[in-house]
């Protein structure tokens, strides 16, 4: 995903848009929720509530290499390995 820069202007009620190509590649949908924090010296905006990028659940998400991934598609995973 490092690869990816956009230029954004921010709005003057102190909005940003997100790219759809970002949204997508991070598993985000509209109205999902975000965290914006400030780490060293950069604003992070990052899911709430991981979704599974497989199946879209929010339920018994964890985080696999940024992506969220459910326990029902990954043990479908494990079974086709």
């Amino acid at each position: 995903m490092m690869g990816n820069t956009f230029y954004k202007k921010i709005t003057s009620h102190g909005s940003i848009n997100i790219p759809r190509v970002l949204r997508t590649e991070m598993g985000l949908e509209e109205r999902d929720p975000v965290e914006v924090v400030a780490e060293d010296n950069r604003i992070v905006v990052r899911p709430y509530n991981l979704r599974c990028i497989f199946c879209g659940t929010t339920e018994n998400v964890k985080n696999f290499k940024n992506k969220g991934i459910c326990g029902e598609c990954r043990a479908y995973l494990q079974e086709e390995n």
